[in-house]
């Protein structure tokens, strides 16, 4: 067998929601895209999360991947940015070190 694709996963909380599914990464092979691998993968997460119990699978993609885009919203996915406002925020290296150093001790 050749692994032409693969999903990453993980479960989240939301505060308004409740449990939730997270897919961090979605690849195919661009030598395998259009074949509904990419569905088959997507749809086995959303298969899990609904087994766990969770209402909603939650994702990210950047705004220069357009065929990702594209391929997401035609299968229902809602783009937040717009309907809700959501900004995707992230700290690291030096503002991450300095968050991390004004926490309170224990």
């Amino acid at each position: 067998y050749t692994i032409v694709g693969y999903t990453l996963y993980f479960y989240i909380y939301s505060t308004w929601k409740g449990p939730s599914v997270f897919m961090e990464d979605l690849y195919v092979m661009p030598e395998y895209r259009g074949k509904g691998i990419g569905k088959g993968l997507m749809s086995k997460v959303a298969q899990v999360g609904k087994e766990k119990q969770c209402v909603r699978l939650q994702f990210s993609v950047l705004d220069w991947n357009a065929p990702s885009l594209d391929f997401y919203l035609a299968r229902g996915a809602q783009d937040l940015t717009a309907s809700e406002g959501w900004h995707s925020l992230r700290f690291d290296g030096e503002a991450l070190d300095k968050l991390a150093a004004e926490a309170p001790e224990d």
